[in-house]
C-alpha cells in the first residue's frame, strides 16, 4: 500500500545515528539526497572543461577528465524529466557517483552539505510523485516542510541514457 503523505522528521544532531547523505538542490525548489557511500567526490567544473559530444541525449552535457579518467557529465534534472540546469552557467556543481560498474558525474543546481538520515525515516514516495521518477528513488523524507527525494545512484548509473557509453 502506497502512502500519499509523509511525516516530518528531525535531523538536528550532527552525531545522529543513521547513514550519511549528500543533500543538494536538483531543480528549482526540488531537494534531493544521495547516500554518501555512492558519492565519490563533489566538485565545481568551469564550462570550458566540458567537451560536448554531438548526437547524444540532451541530458548528457559532455565529457570531462578527472584524475586521468574520462567521465560523462549528465544534467540530472533533465535526465529525470523535472527541469534542466541553466543553459550557460558560470560553473557546474558536480557529484561524481561511483557504483560497482562505473562512475558518472551528475550536474546539480547546488550542493548543500551532509545530512544524517536514520533508515526508518525514509518513506515510500507520495502518490503525487511523477511515475518516471519511481525507478530512481530509494524513498522520500520530509525536512523543514520540504520533501527530499532519496535518489538511487545505482539506478541512475544504469539508466538507459548511459547504456553503451
Amino acid at each position: 500500500m502506497v502512502s500519499s503523505s509523509l511525516t516530518l522528521t528531525s535531523t538536528r544532531s550532527p552525531k545522529a545515528t543513521g547513514d550519511a547523505y549528500l543533500k543538494f538542490e536538483l531543480g528549482r525548489g526540488i531537494q534531493a539526497i544521495f547516500l554518501m557511500k555512492q558519492v565519490q567526490e563533489v566538485l565545481v567544473l568551469p564550462p570550458h572543461r566540458l567537451t560536448a559530444m554531438p548526437n547524444m541525449s540532451a541530458c548528457l552535457l559532455g565529457l570531462t577528465n578527472r584524475r586521468s579518467r574520462v567521465l560523462w557529465v549528465m544534467d540530472l534534472a533533465k535526465m529525470l524529466e523535472i527541469g534542466a540546469l541553466d543553459p550557460s552557467p558560470q560553473q557546474y556543481d558536480l557529484v561524481i557517483l561511483r557504483t560497482h560498474t562505473m562512475s558518472v558525474a551528475v550536474a546539480v543546481r547546488q550542493v548543500e552539505g551532509i545530512l544524517w538520515v536514520a533508515p526508518e525515516t525514509l518513506q515510500p514516495p507520495p502518490l503525487h510523485i511523477a511515475t518516471n521518477l519511481i525507478p530512481y528513488l530509494r524513498g522520500c523524507m520530509v525536512q523543514s516542510q520540504d520533501i527530499l527525494l532519496a535518489l538511487d545512484a545505482e539506478a541512475i548509473v544504469q539508466s538507459p541514457v548511459l547504456q553503451g557509453h
